[in-house]
C-alpha cells in the first residue's frame, strides 16, 4: 500500500512574464516570493491550501485549470487584484446565485473570484471563516 498527496498546485508563465506572473500571484494570494536554485521557478509561501478539486463541464471550450479565490467582499476583492495587475474577463456570473467573476492574470490565465458567503456556499462558511486570510486594506 502507498499514499499520495496533491501537494503543488503550478501556475504556468511564459518566461517574458515569469516574474511579473509571480508577483502577480504572490500578492493576490497574500503570500510571501522565495526564489529557488531553479531560476525558472518561484515558490508562494504561506498561501492557503486548496479546499478540494472540482472537475467542471467547460462544453466546447478548452480542457485547463484555473483558481477559485473565495472572498467576503466580492467588489473589494476585484479592485484590489486589478490593481495587482488583473484583469477582468467577465462579469456577467455576478448576478448567478454562485456569484463568481472571471478574471485573467497578467499571464493570461483565467481565474474566478468567488463570493464565499452566498447561500449555495452555506456548507462551505465555516471553513472559510476557519482558513481565509485578511488581505486589502488593513493588512
Amino acid at each position: 500500500m502507498h499514499r499520495n498527496l496533491l501537494s503543488t498546485i503550478v501556475i504556468d508563465a511564459p518566461s517574458d512574464v515569469h516574474d511579473q506572473t509571480a508577483a502577480f500571484w504572490t500578492a493576490a494570494l497574500g503570500a510571501t516570493l522565495r526564489t529557488t536554485r531553479m531560476p525558472n521557478y518561484r515558490i508562494l509561501e504561506d498561501a492557503s491550501p486548496p479546499n478540494r478539486i472540482v472537475v467542471q463541464d467547460v462544453g466546447s471550450g478548452p480542457a485547463g485549470v484555473h483558481l477559485d479565490i473565495h472572498t467576503d467582499d466580492l467588489e473589494a476583492e476585484v479592485e484590489r487584484l486589478e490593481k495587482c495587475g488583473a484583469t477582468v474577463v467577465d462579469r456577467s456570473w455576478a448576478d448567478h446565485p454562485g456569484t463568481w467573476i472571471i478574471m485573467r492574470d497578467p499571464a493570461g490565465t483565467e481565474f474566478c473570484v468567488v463570493a464565499a458567503l452566498t447561500e449555495v456556499r452555506r456548507a462551505d462558511h465555516a471553513e472559510f471563516e476557519r482558513r481565509a486570510r485578511p488581505v486589502g486594506r488593513g493588512e
